[in-house]
């Protein structure tokens, strides 16, 4: 039995998904440990395009913790903070995620009333009852009622420090990371580490184009640090499979 089959339209492009992978092999080995990598998802010549979009196109504004506060910078504002103010906030950030708690890096949400038409196929797509049967049957997961989106921008001195993503008002089950970031060096950071739950490294993820990954929202994981020689940025389309 297939992951996906058929076509669907996204934005202009026609995206054949890919139709050779197997879902009873799929479930087999997320099943071992609550997570997996399903390569080459998508058999289409506009791919390209999208990652482009994302490159591109995308007001990301840059979310970071401060002080025990969500904050959502753009990158203008970013730019036209004093040298001596971001000096600051940097190492405001940089000191909290030493402590275990923090984050630094881009997003943009994607919602019902998102305006951009590729982006409303993306979410339309993600919450139809096909993706979500698809899914439930490679994690066995039942009961999936939606999906949360968000595009992730990873630039250097971005990272996510040691987490779940258990939220109880979102009933969020299963988390993804769909990649678009070809040619990526791992001895750049920005590699999704999963953990014990007594901070043992177990496996890393390296980011790669065209692969999706699933993974437990109990799993404690993280994103590395960017490193200041990376020589690209690291772009996902992420987020949630909920029970609601």
């Amino acid at each position: 039995k297939p992951l996906f089959s058929g076509f669907f339209i996204f934005g202009i492009f026609m995206i054949q998904l890919n139709k050779n992978i197997d879902v009873v092999n799929l479930h087999r080995e997320y099943s071992k440990n609550k997570r997996i990598m399903v390569d080459s998802v998508l058999e289409f010549d506009g791919f390209s395009k999208i990652t482009e979009k994302l490159k591109h196109n995308i007001p990301y504004l840059n979310a970071y913790s401060l002080n025990g506060q969500y904050i959502q910078s753009s990158d203008d504002e970013l730019k036209n903070m004093s040298p001596d103010k971001m000096r600051a906030l940097q190492q405001t950030i940089y000191e909290n995620a030493s402590k275990g708690v923090g984050f630094f890096y881009g997003r943009y949400e994607i919602t019902q009333n998102e305006k951009d038409e590729l982006l409303k196929e993306l979410f339309n797509y993600l919450n139809g009852q096909e993706v979500l049967k698809l899914i439930s049957d490679v994690t066995g997961v039942k009961g999936l009622k939606s999906a949360s989106v968000q595009l992730t921008r990873y630039v250097p001195g971005n990272f996510l420090t040691r987490h779940n993503d258990v939220l109880p008002t979102k009933q969020r089950a299963i988390a993804f990371v769909f990649g678009f970031t070809p040619q990526w060096h791992p001895d750049w950071g920005g590699l999704l580490h999963f953990y014990e739950m007594d901070g043992k490294l177990t496996e890393t993820f390296m980011p790669k184009s065209n692969v999706l990954s699933l993974f437990d929202v109990q799993l404690p994981h993280s994103v590395s640090y960017v490193t200041p020689f990376a020589r690209a940025a690291r772009y996902s389309i992420t987020g949630w499979f909920n029970l609601k």
